[in-house]
């Protein structure tokens, strides 16, 4: 008995298409990217280890499937690896999994970076103020008196 063309041809795009979907996708890190820990801190601003920066124009940041990852969906601490454009501004970073988090870094011996939480000041709950009290002086944070 013999199939009709149209619906063997059928057939073979269904498996064609069935095998692709399942193919994974291996990208393709640059070799001039360097390694540091990425956390959101507002709007555009980013943590870089421990250092502020803001996302460049265009910039994008994709996550561990690759995908396009939004600054404030960026997990506090992602080990990434990034790139600067020329104005200092984060270009484009890739969060990386965990096999390629475990690959060797030939930019740098080890993360040198801080966490976002070693960076932030910490603030302790202040108790109300009286009416027509006046608050406390602030005093500077030792991060900020060591640069």
């Amino acid at each position: 008995m013999r199939l009709p063309l149209w619906l063997a041809a059928s057939a073979a795009l269904l498996i064609a298409g069935t095998v692709a979907a399942q193919t994974v996708t291996v990208r393709t890190l640059p070799e001039d990217a360097k390694r540091a820990n990425l956390s959101h801190v507002r709007d555009n601003v980013l943590s870089l280890d421990g250092r502020e920066t803001r996302l460049a124009p265009g910039g994008q940041i994709r996550g561990r499937d690759n995908l396009l990852v939004l600054p404030t969906a960026v997990p506090r601490n992602s080990l990434v690896k990034y790139q600067l454009d020329k104005s200092g501004e984060l270009y484009r970073a890739w969060i990386l999994t965990a096999e390629e988090a475990k690959r060797p870094d030939k930019n740098q011996a080890s993360i040198q970076g801080r966490p976002i939480e070693e960076v932030l000041p910490r603030y302790e709950p202040a108790r109300p103020l009286k009416f027509g009290e006046k608050p406390p002086p602030v005093e500077p944070s030792p991060a900020a008196t060591s640069n």
